[in-house]
């Protein structure tokens, strides 16, 4: 049995991580008897999506006796360490799908507002490094997560480095998987209504107001954008939730100071469930990808990279960082020298351009073909077998 817990509540959608959990059991089904562990009971349209991949909701309960070892538990950064320490200690082999760093922590709002900053943050990395020596082996996005990961082994896991016999290479323990999708999936998977889409914005922010963005700066190009007498629209996909971080409320001050945008500018507070994401990510132009220059991005793109490669939707994103290297290699979108104004609404305004956009659409669903999880699934069921055996 495989077991995929990657712990994100899943009652009123997906985020990127749940979406990866489920693509990758679904690709995964062909080689293995799946089984997802979710906290909560999914949407229904998650249900319906990969109505074929089995589903329990995780409980105290679901302690697994493996059979000769053939047992594997596939975690993400947010399943609760207790629930990985009892698969380990029931035996089975743990993977860790290390894609989210404990450096995205220093940025969490509520490090920020925090008494003791260096108390908060320490808690959430022990939990982390618990994640991380629990595993038996990785997953990582990128060649350079990879090299991020054999340093953190070497400081906190010399024990696994110092094994007899090592292949000090560690492709035995790491296998790269890198953002992607599966061939099923919302637009697959859903029944469609037999009615025409509504006509959609021209622009998606479609991931989170977290601190690690700069949402502000998507914001003030639509302004440049209107200054210029181009009309657009800008709907942020994701609700805040939990406490107001500074990225979400410097795009409400932003919007509150221009008139303009009140009209222009939408927040899903309630949240998009799969059937509506659709249609709005299949008339959208654009999608919009912006922070500044910061270590994280340059490690692995964004989990926003797979409605680029599913949706062959351009994406406008900074020329720093793993995904405007994506971006420049592979033309599915427009990267911009800085966050200014003037040249977030230049790279936008490409977009809106009929033959520049299609030519990013279609350098889109070219790149689509390198993402397929049903593309390299056979290699990590090899990968998963060798693990068993060791």
């Amino acid at each position: 049995m495989l077991y995929v817990d990657f712990g994100v509540e899943m009652s009123s959608g997906l985020n990127g991580v749940g979406l990866r959990a489920w693509e990758l059991a679904s690709a995964l089904a062909k080689y293995e008897e799946v089984l997802v562990l979710t906290p909560d009971v999914p949407h229904v349209d998650v249900l319906e999506t990969w109505a074929g991949v089995p589903w329990q909701v995780r409980s105290e309960e679901i302690v697994p006796t493996p059979k000769k070892g053939r047992d594997i538990y596939l975690y993400g950064f947010a399943t609760p360490t207790d629930v990985i320490g009892r698969f380990k200690e029931a035996g089975v082999t743990c993977i860790f799908d290390a894609i989210v760093w404990a450096l995205e922590y220093t940025t969490y709002q509520r490090v920020h507002n925090s008494s003791d900053r260096s108390a908060e943050y320490s808690e959430l990395l022990d939990e982390y490094l618990t994640r991380l020596r629990s595993a038996d082996g990785y997953l990582v996005a990128s060649e350079v997560e990879k090299q991020v990961l054999t340093g953190m082994l070497t400081t906190c896991r010399p024990d696994v480095l110092l094994e007899p016999g090592r292949d000090m290479s560690l492709d035995d323990l790491m296998w790269l998987l890198p953002v992607g999708f599966s061939d099923r999936n919302e637009r697959t998977g859903l029944k469609r209504s037999a009615e025409p889409a509504a006509l959609g914005p021209d622009f998606v922010w479609n991931g989170g107001l977290w601190n690690h963005y700069s949402p502000v700066t998507a914001v003030r190009g639509l302004s440049s954008l209107l200054d210029a007498g181009r009309n657009a629209s800008l709907w942020f996909l994701y609700p805040q939730r939990g406490t107001p971080t500074a990225a979400y409320r410097a795009v409400q001050e932003a919007v509150a100071a221009d008139p303009r945008l009140g009209r222009q500018v939408t927040f899903c507070q309630g949240g998009l469930s799969l059937a509506d994401r659709i249609a709005v990510m299949e008339t959208a132009r654009a999608s919009l990808c912006l922070y500044e220059p910061h270590v994280l991005w340059d490690l692995c793109p964004p989990m926003r990279l797979r409605e680029t490669a599913l949706y062959q939707l351009p994406v406008v994103a900074p020329r720093r960082g793993a995904l405007g290297d994506l971006v420049s290699a592979h033309g599915f979108g427009v990267t911009t020298a800085s966050l200014s104004a003037d040249d977030v609404a230049a790279a936008m305004l490409s977009c809106l351009q009929d033959e520049p956009a299609a030519k990013m659409r279609k350098a889109a669903a070219a790149f689509a073909e390198d993402l397929r999880y049903e593309a390299v699934i056979p290699g990590v069921a090899a990968w998963l077998d060798r693990l068993r055996t060791r």
